[in-house]
């Protein structure tokens, strides 16, 4: 997992996250942040692009299930 995917991810809350979400997320993070996370795609792409990256890849690290346009953070069962 990159360290830009973690930091959201650890800021999200827990329901009904949205792309707007991330996007407000992403506004307060520097250039060379996500130059750093994503070495290739920093000079050319929007915000909006990095915003769908975040959220694809957190639901293929099964950390977020998504409910149409809507994310959720996945809970995960104590063992007992």
């Amino acid at each position: 997992m990159r360290p830009l995917e973690w930091k959201i991810f650890q800021k999200l809350p827990d329901e009904n996250i949205s792309l707007d979400n991330v996007l407000e997320l992403l506004d307060g993070i520097s250039r060379t942040e996500k130059k750093k996370s994503f070495p290739d795609d920093c000079h050319f792409q929007s915000d909006k692009y990095f915003a769908k990256q975040i959220l694809q890849a957190l639901v293929r690290y099964r950390l977020l299930k998504r409910d149409g346009s809507k994310y959720s953070k996945v809970k995960k069962a104590k063992p007992s």
